[in-house]
């Protein structure tokens, strides 16, 4: 079966415990979790020029967090599913983003780790 690998830009990082916990419901135990910044973070922090830049971005969050998971293909429509019921809509602005991609390999990988 192929892998897919999901990417989340999640903004609501209150909800990240919670959103991991979920996963480890539906049999995903093994998620990479890195601290990111938006564009608008850097450049509001690093070009003074850009200060006023949150304001034309109501609802945004300065710092995220981005959550990496290889999944097999049929887990993709659960972690949709799970995605909407933990955090809401992402089609609510400042929500974030979510994405799958193909995976033309992987190695390492073990499923239920």
């Amino acid at each position: 079966m192929s892998k897919k690998l999901i990417v989340i830009i999640l903004n609501k990082i209150h909800l990240l415990e919670d959103l991991l916990s979920a996963f480890l419901e539906i049999g995903i135990s093994g998620a990479t979790v890195i601290d990111s910044n938006g564009m608008g973070k850097i450049l509001t922090s690093n070009i003074p020029i850009f200060a006023g830049l949150p304001d034309a971005f109501p609802g945004t969050s300065p710092i995220n967090k981005t959550i990496f998971i290889v999944i097999e293909e049929n887990q993709v429509e659960d972690v949709e599913i799970v995605l909407n019921e933990v955090c809401g809509s992402f089609d609510d602005p400042g929500a974030g983003i979510y994405f799958c991609l193909p995976l033309d390999f992987v190695r390492g990988y073990r499923k239920g780790y």
